[in-house]
């Protein structure tokens, strides 16, 4: 074992890297035991970056904890890297708290990571009220996950505004999060308040499911979204595993029906669900049963024979009307039972005219004694589009038969295409590949050859005709390679559609100029791959004595991982690599090299044979990466001249990816390539701009390289290096020349870069530096001003930062966009009482910082911050400026839940007649909030409350009669009311209705707004409601309206169920007896509404008898104007 530092890099110089590191483990274990190795670490930490790497990870090795805590703040990140890692088991506490003082983000993001990691508790506890006084929230919450039970539950509600890994946080406490979860909801009165929780939070929750299940399932019932975000919907699967049926239940609920997409669930989740096989899984296909694809994949999770009873069970209590089975459920039933719907829909679609193809396509799913001659008629058609929509529904009727006469018969008519277009026929091959293979015989080969023939000889034989036959070709291969065939035998007593299946392949590959298989390592079964290996293994050493190894990599290549088990496949493919031409080489080495297990030994067979194959790709890869000791082939002097590089080609560069791993001298060899590269006028930019950026990242040398180029005369050379420094092994060392450019024509690339830089500069210097580019003297471009507020705020303490900024803020002759971009980042900032002097001096700015005042979200604060941001906002409804005054109003309703006082200035902006500009942003924020849970007077319509006091003044200034048919104005009190009114939000509906209660009592004593009046009862009638229930609201809306038909007959027509389009309605009883009352009661209003109910019952739920019935009593009635809106309702067209 080598004794000093010279002795130890010598041994390791002629290393792979995998055996360079582990000689050294090897070497510093045995110094490490002999007491040499703090005097070998401290001479290799005087040199390079590339033996200070290897001390480090001695040390680490060795567990010199002294040496690895001295280099946790390394600005080497890989020497940091090893300290970290080091840090989890042999460091102090006291040395990773140390290590946080004057630490870089990337260093502090480093640090949080090892100290929840290796669950260092206590330290995590202390550090979080340090982190949070000196860099607030945000740090300090990142800590949380490696904090105790208790700890948590005590700092998570002042912190949770801060919480950026909410998933991190709920696996470690489950249960505090949900108990979190569940406070923060109740607290929340809006609804649009609930939602943004949900959006912002669903990842915790999400990560809480698979470990607490039944609490999540209760918190979802209490405070569910009204759509489950895609997070949660990813642990369905948990929640149906713990509950099924509470799980179907909420997703039931009558808030998540109106959901306009809904997505489709995975199979594997909807076969957990039809095991666990809950009570409503009825209702839910229920649901599903006008979204096809929705209830097929259902269907198809359950075994075909429940299949049709379900169907029917989910049918049973809708009223669907005259709608066909879908395609997509009709392929899911057994045969028996598309027989039936088939006979049972085809004679109404031909009554009621509907599209031939539609018939048609019904008609296929019957017996093919009785589809075929219809079938054959259309084949007939002179359009071909017509043709291409009817040969796939042969084809499928056919294959649903199992009829082997029929299937002769098919492929004898199927020659007729070769006079066919080819997008005819490519339909009708796609359909047949389609088909079952063991519906195929021997005595089919003769016709599937005539077939092959003509659409590959065809004229216009297009890809799509190719891609059809190949995949028919490769199903009848892998079927009867892997199954044994049928007793028909072809050549040497292969079965016969196997060995057409062979000969497809090699016609087609004729054709294309390769073969393809697809991907079989997704549709063989496992182990299948060696049958269908030995199947073929015939042909591939036939063609492998000629040098053809086309099929061998086709096979290869589709059966993916699976061929690194295959020493035989394995074996020709090293046959490939030594005789194959130069194409075939660069085709099967990465197939060679796929392999892990052998593929440094393979590299170097290859590289042995043929030096110059180290520019392969896959052979370089390989060189790179692992076989370094094998590198100076790509990076000697001389190019490696052969077969893949010819003389006087321009040699690749090797990929910088793993620079990291090679010697120093490769590391410089490479940059002087890369160089040479870079300054070449002759080949492209790109070319260029590739090799500078790449070589950036080795070590030391990269970044000479790039601080070479940063003053070149080329634009897009210099701007390619100024965006390289960040990507160098010391990034913060290019801070001062990046900001330099601060106030130049290449700041955009500059300050741009300096930002990845900052990450990863200590704060004591970046303040300095930021500094100095926000200082006045400086002259930097207004976009670079603004990028370093960001990055002060983002990368510098709390009370550092807010010091620069308010500097900057008040600034003479300060640019407003500057002041703006102060405001914006002064949320992080709230802990140091100087930053709401700022936010004071903000809301009595320029517009543009106001506006930045208001753009801010609750949730971006502590909640103990939030009543006073909020009457910040308050204040700027006041504004001068008319857009910032018409922003703050608009977004008071978000603050309401923290400050309800606030939210006054919405009832003055609509009651004042003379604010004549953002009344209708207020109007609709009322409105927003009167159907909250938010407490009186700001929520609900009692008298005094916000909404009711508003109205009041508005109806005082209706019967006065202001500004009444003015030149310029007409009645805008009325105007007002209206909008407020149309504008109140539909949900709630438990909220909603109160409120509209209210306002139908307050409106009713002034006669000119009974139009409004009328809207508002009629809103209010449920159809979904019992009997009595119905009536009364019924009668009450006739009542309002008697004696003013137009009225009547416009209420009527807006008469809607609350269900959305697209939800199958059970039989609507209540409302029909409704219906029927009102149409025998024989007033006009009345009779219009019974019309009205008519029209919008007998369309949803498809016309049955009785709601045809009725229809046609109406239009008898004794009323004219009922009569006419009877029949301006039909129940068919012609």
């Amino acid at each position: 074992m080598p004794r000093t530092a010279d002795d130890l890099l010598a041994a390791l110089e002629p290393l792979a890297h995998p055996q360079r590191l582990r000689h050294l483990s090897l070497a510093a274990r045995s110094l490490a035991a002999e007491g040499g190795l703090p005097e070998v670490l401290a001479e290799l930490d005087g040199r390079g970056p590339y033996e200070r790497r290897l001390a480090a990870l001695a040390a680490l090795v060795g567990r010199q904890a002294g040496f690895l805590e001295a280099r946790l703040a390394d600005p080497d990140r890989v020497i940091r890297g090893y300290a970290l890692r080091a840090a989890r088991t042999l460091l102090s506490d006291e040395a990773i708290e140390a290590a946080y003082t004057d630490a870089s983000a990337e260093q502090r993001r480093r640090l949080a990571q090892v100290v929840i990691g290796s669950g260092r508790t206590a330290p995590a506890e202390r550090l979080v009220p340090r982190l949070r006084e000196e860099w607030g929230d945000e740090e300090a919450a990142r800590l949380l996950p490696g904090c105790s039970a208790a700890f948590v539950a005590v700092r998570l509600p002042e912190l949770a505004h801060a919480v950026t890994s909410w998933t991190g946080l709920a696996r470690r406490h489950p249960d505090l999060v949900i108990d979190h979860a569940a406070r923060e909801l109740a607290a929340q009165k809006q609804q649009v308040r609930r939602a943004q929780w949900w959006e912002l939070h669903a990842s915790g929750i999400a990560a809480a499911a698979p470990l607490r299940p039944e609490r999540v399932l209760t918190l979802l019932e209490e405070y569910g979204p009204a759509a489950l975000p895609p997070r949660l919907r990813d642990q369905l699967g948990a929640l149906i595993a713990a509950d099924a049926e509470r799980t179907v239940r909420w997703l039931l609920a009558p808030e998540r029906e109106t959901q306009r997409y809904e997505p489709l669930w995975s199979p594997g989740l909807l076969r957990k669900l039809v095991r666990a096989d809950p009570p409503s899984l009825t209702e839910l296909g229920r649901r599903w049963l006008l979204r096809p694809d929705h209830l097929a994949a259902l269907l198809k999770a359950m075994p075909p024979g429940r299949r049709g009873a379900f169907l029917d069970a989910c049918r049973a209590t809708v009223s669907l009307g005259e709608q066909p089975t879908p395609e997509a459920v009709l392929d899911l039933l057994p045969r028996e039972r598309q027989r039936a719907e088939a006979r049972h829909w085809v004679p109404k679609g031909r009554a009621e005219d509907w599209f031939w193809g539609d018939v048609l396509e019904t008609l296929s799913y019957g017996p093919l004694d009785e589809a075929e001659p219809e079938l054959l008629a259309a084949l007939r058609r002179p359009d071909a589009q017509d043709r291409a929509l009817v040969w796939p529904l042969l084809i499928a009727c056919v294959g649903r038969s199992g009829d082997r006469a029929a299937m002769t018969g098919l492929l004898e008519r199927m020659r007729g295409l070769r006079n066919e277009q080819d997008p005819v026929r490519a339909k009708a091959l796609g359909a047949l590949a389609g088909l079952h293979p063991r519906l195929f015989a021997a005595e089919d080969v003769a016709a599937l050859d005539r077939i092959l023939l003509d659409a590959l000889e065809a004229r216009d034989s297009s890809a799509e005709t190719r891609t059809a036959l190949r995949r028919l070709a490769v199903r009848l291969l892998v079927e009867h390679a892997t199954a044994g065939g049928e007793e028909g035998a072809g050549e040497d007593g292969r079965p016969a559609l196997l060995v057409w299946g062979m000969r497809a392949l090699e016609r087609l590959a004729g054709y294309a100029g390769l073969f393809s298989f697809g991907r079989l390592d997704r549709t063989l079964r496992r182990g299948q791959e060696h049958a269908l290996f030995a199947t073929l293994r015939p042909w591939l050493e036939a063609a492998a004595d000629k040098a053809e190894f086309g099929l061998l990599f086709a096979l290869a290549a589709a059966l993916g991982d699976r061929a690194r088990a295959m020493p035989a496949l394995q074996s020709m493919l090293e046959q490939a690599v030594t005789y194959g031409s130069d194409r075939d080489v660069a085709t099967a080495a990465p197939l060679w090299l796929a392999d892990p297990a052998t593929r440094d030994e393979r590299a170097a067979a290859i590289l042995a044979r043929e030096p110059s194959a180290a520019v392969l790709g896959s052979v370089q890869a390989v060189l790179t990466r692992r076989r370094t000791d094998l590198l100076d082939v790509l990076l000697g002097e001389q190019p490696p001249y052969g077969r893949f590089l010819t003389a006087g080609k321009r040699r690749p560069l090797p990929g910088f990816h793993d620079a990291g791993r090679w010697l120093p001298r490769q590391q410089e060899a490479a940059v002087r390539l890369a160089a040479e590269v870079v300054a070449d006028t002759t080949r492209p930019a790109s070319e260029r701009v590739a090799a500078l950026r790449g070589a950036a990242q080795v070590p030391l040398y990269g970044r000479q390289l790039a601080l070479a180029q940063i003053d070149s005369a080329e634009t897009v050379i210099a701007e390619a290096a100024l965006g390289a420094l960040p990507w160098t092994d010391r990034p913060e060392e290019s801070l001062p020349l990046l900001l330099a450019h601060a106030g130049g024509d290449r700041a955009r690339v500059a300050v741009y870069a300096a930002g990845g830089v900052a990450r990863c500069t200590a704060p004591s210097e970046l303040s300095v530096q930021l500094g100095e580019v926000l200082s006045p003297a400086r002259g930097a471009k207004v976009t670079s001003r603004k990028e370093a507020v960001r990055l002060a705020a983002r990368f510098l303490p709390v009370r550092q930062a807010v010091a620069l900024l308010a500097d900057v803020f008040h600034a003479p002759d300060q640019h407003p966009d500057v002041q703006a971009a102060v405001v914006s980042v002064l949320p992080r900032l709230l802990g140091a009482p100087e930053a709401w002097d700022l936010l004071g001096a903000a809301a009595q700015g320029p517009p543009q910082a106001q506006r930045a005042v208001i753009g801010l979200s609750p949730w971006a604060l502590p909640a103990a911050h939030r009543p006073r941001y909020a009457r910040l906002v308050g204040g700027l409804c006041r504004s001068a400026e008319r857009e910032v005054a018409t922003r703050a109003l608009n977004s008071l309703p978000q603050w309401a839940d923290d400050a309800p006082d606030v939210v006054t200035h919405l009832g003055r902006a609509v009651a004042d007649l003379e604010e004549r500009t953002n009344w209708r942003t207020a109007a609709w924020a009322l409105g927003s909030l009167a159907v909250s849970a938010l407490p009186h007077p700001a929520g609900g319509v009692a008298e005094g409350s916000l909404l009711h006091s508003t109205v009041a003044e508005l109806l005082e200034a209706v019967r006065s009669g202001a500004y009444e048919a003015q030149a310029d104005r007409d009645l805008p009190a009325r105007r007002r009311l209206i909008s407020l009114v149309e504008g109140l939000p539909a949900e709630p509906v438990a909220l909603v209705r109160p409120v509209l209660e209210s306002l139908a009592g307050q409106l009713a004593g002034e006669p000119s707004l009974g139009d409004l009046r009328a809207g508002i009862l009629r809103r209010l009638v449920d159809l979904r409601a019992d009997l009595p229930e119905l009536m009364a609201r019924l009668t009450a809306l006739a009542d309002a309206v008697d004696g003013r038909p137009v009225l009547a007959a416009e209420q009527a027509r807006h008469l809607n169920h609350p269900s959305p389009y697209g939800t199958p309605l059970a039989p609507q009883e209540s409302a029909l007896a409704a219906a029927r009352y009102l149409a025998e009661d024989g007033r006009t209003t009345t009779g219009l509404l019974a019309a009205g109910l008519v029209a919008t019952l007998g369309q949803r739920l498809s016309w049955p008898e009785e709601w045809r019935a009725l229809l046609r009593q109406l239009r008898r009635h004794g009323d004219a104007d009922v009569r006419h809106l009877a029949y301006g309702t039909t129940t068919g067209q012609e």
